[in-house]
């Protein structure tokens, strides 16, 4: 799995690519995520366009991406995330805890 980061204004658009799942992967996500609220990045769009596979620990990872950077006064938003990982959200309940987005520039405005 990659991680690319890219600032556009106050929001930071966190791409991911690969499987977000248990292990590795999971704790390079948490990482970035930490290291980006260290700094005073807190309010996080996350790119799953290129997320081929997601698990409850992947899910786990974006629920707390999303309560941290709220409680440091931002928020998470999902961008693109494609029909297997809708479906998963969709199962989990979590599509009503994210607000997710397919276009870039709205997501951005929305902040």
């Amino acid at each position: 799995m990659q991680i690319h980061t890219s600032d556009d204004g106050p929001v930071t658009v966190v791409s991911v690519e690969g499987d977000l799942v248990l292990g590795p992967p999971e704790s390079t996500f948490k990482r970035t995520i930490s290291e980006l609220l260290e700094r005073g990045r807190v309010n996080l769009l996350v790119d799953l366009g290129k997320v081929r596979y997601l698990d409850s620990s992947g899910l786990g990872a974006l629920v707390r991406a999303l309560s941290e950077s709220q409680k440091e006064g931002g928020q998470t938003k999902l961008l693109n995330a494609g029909p297997r990982i809708l479906q998963i959200l969709e199962i989990t309940r979590l599509d009503s805890v994210f607000e997710i987005y397919d276009d870039k520039e709205k997501a951005v405005s929305s902040f």
